[in-house]
C-alpha cells in the first residue's frame, strides 16, 4: 500500500471540513481539488477577509490552511482574529515565507506549519494527525 492509499484510508468516514485561505488562483484551487478528491469537504477563499465573511456565514470549518501572505489583513492577524472568534478552528500555516516570519508567526501560538511548494503527502500526514487528535 503506498502511503497516498494510506492517507485515504484514514480520512475514511467523516472528515473535518477545511477552510484554504490562499491569495494564489491556482495554488486553491489545486488545494480545494485534491483535499476533495482525498475526502476532505472544502471551502476556498482568496482572502482573510472573505474567510471572516465565510465564517459569519455560518462555515464550521475545523481546520484552516492559511497562508501568511495575503493582501489585505496578514495570515498571521487572520489566525489570532481566529482564536478570538472560534477557538475550535485549527489553524495551519502554509508559507513560502523566511523560518524568522514562520517561527514569529507559528511558535507562539503553537500553530502547526508548511512551506511551499507544499508536498501533499506531508499535508495529508499534518491532517490526518490532527483530525485524531482534535
Amino acid at each position: 500500500m503506498t502511503g497516498r492509499e494510506e492517507h485515504l484510508q484514514q480520512v475514511d468516514g467523516p472528515s473535518p471540513m477545511v477552510l484554504i485561505v490562499e491569495d494564489e488562483r491556482v495554488s486553491r484551487r489545486a488545494l480545494a481539488t485534491l483535499l476533495g478528491h482525498s475526502g476532505f469537504a472544502t471551502t476556498a477563499v482568496g482572502s482573510a477577509e472573505e474567510a471572516l465573511v465565510v465564517l459569519a456565514q455560518g462555515a464550521s470549518p475545523k481546520i484552516a490552511l492559511i497562508d501568511l501572505d495575503l493582501p489585505g489583513m496578514s495570515g498571521a492577524e487572520l489566525i489570532a482574529r481566529l482564536a478570538r472568534l472560534d477557538k475550535s478552528v485549527i489553524p495551519i500555516v502554509i508559507s513560502a515565507a523566511n523560518d524568522d516570519r514562520l517561527i514569529a508567526a507559528t511558535r507562539a501560538r503553537g500553530v502547526s506549519f508548511l512551506r511551499k511548494p507544499l508536498n501533499f503527502e506531508d499535508l495529508l500526514s499534518l491532517l490526518s494527525e490532527v483530525r485524531f487528535l482534535h
